[in-house]
């Protein structure tokens, strides 16, 4: 007779996404010390920046008041356009404008007389949008006020991105184009949004840094030492600045440990695949909680080249 043999491969992981993610190393090391023993140990260096990040850190520190090296460090010094991430080439900054301040994100602005000027990214401004119509209407002028991020995600949704000025003669068009819609309107003053951006902060394991999302603590980042350019996180999960050469406790990312299992099912006729992944899987669980194993561990199926997870044998018996 024939007995049809169908083979699956799933990967089971040993340690749950839902595991303490973050684990505290008690030795004091420099910032940089501390980030290669998490590379070679770990993953990375903790990335602290949603209210569950925080609840995990004041989870881990029971109350106890200290402060821990995480992966946040002060990365960019220099201006850069969105659009392509371009260098600044021409600059037409306002006299004494400060371009340098390293205590805060900050965004660029164009007023109507074409002067350049910083502000805080999430205040809420018009804007100017790049078309990419270098040959017609190359600038919009956009009357909505929203943060820089959400005029970004516009000016990328609806056209190219924001204003990019590359010289004096692109500063006219803008200015021109203000000019314009504040004879329409009878308006004597006016600034909106460009391209321009200099986030200071990036995390060690190339996360996206989202500035609203991180709970500084108050008065920070300060930039005391006038050299602070490391993110140290406090038992409630608020961060600060700090000398990288400071030695400091430090959290880690965990490492996730996975194993690949290759299983054999034997069936006289057709499979209901549904049926048997789940019963895998409660067959898994059982297992698990039966070695004081973690139950609830992430389980995945994987596809095979043709698009398939079962792969089916005939064997002769």
């Amino acid at each position: 007779m024939i007995q049809k043999t169908a083979c699956l491969l799933f990967l089971l992981g040993l340690v749950s996404e839902t595991l303490c993610y973050f684990i505290l190393i008690q030795e004091p090391k420099t910032w940089t010390e501390a980030q290669s023993f998490c590379k070679k140990f770990h993953l990375d260096l903790a990335t602290v920046q949603s209210d569950q990040d925080r609840a995990k850190i004041e989870e881990i520190a029971s109350s106890t008041s200290f402060r821990a090296w995480m992966g946040l460090y002060d990365g960019l010094c220099t201006w850069r356009w969105s659009f392509q991430d371009q260098d600044v080439v021409f600059t037409n900054w306002g006299l004494n404008e400060d371009t340098t301040s390293r205590t805060q994100r900050m965004c660029g602005m164009i007023q109507h007389s074409g002067t350049w000027h910083t502000a805080p990214c999430d205040e809420k401004n018009d804007f100017f949008c790049y078309t990419g119509n270098d040959t017609g209407e190359k600038f919009l002028l956009i009357k909505i006020r929203l943060t820089w991020r959400d005029a970004l995600r516009y000016c990328r949704m609806y056209y190219i991105d924001l204003a990019i000025i590359s010289d004096l003669t692109d500063n006219r068009y803008i200015v021109d184009l203000t000019v314009k819609w504040m004879n329409y309107y009878g308006y004597y003053a006016f600034e909106g949004w460009i391209g321009l951006s200099k986030n200071l902060w990036l995390w060690s394991d190339q996360s996206s840094v989202s500035w609203l999302s991180l709970k500084w603590i108050s008065g920070e980042p300060n930039n005391n030492s006038g050299n602070e350019k490391c993110g140290f996180v406090q038992e409630t999960g608020l961060i600060g600045n700090e000398g990288c050469l400071h030695q400091l406790p430090f959290f880690c990312t965990k490492r996730k440990k996975m194993q690949l299992v290759r299983v054999a099912v034997k069936s006289d006729g057709h499979l209901n695949e549904s049926a048997v992944m789940v019963a895998v899987e409660e067959k898994i669980n059982q297992i698990l909680t039966e070695q004081e194993m973690d139950a609830g561990s992430s389980l995945t199926w994987t596809v095979q080249p043709d698009g398939k997870i079962f792969q089916q044998q005939e064997n002769d018996i």
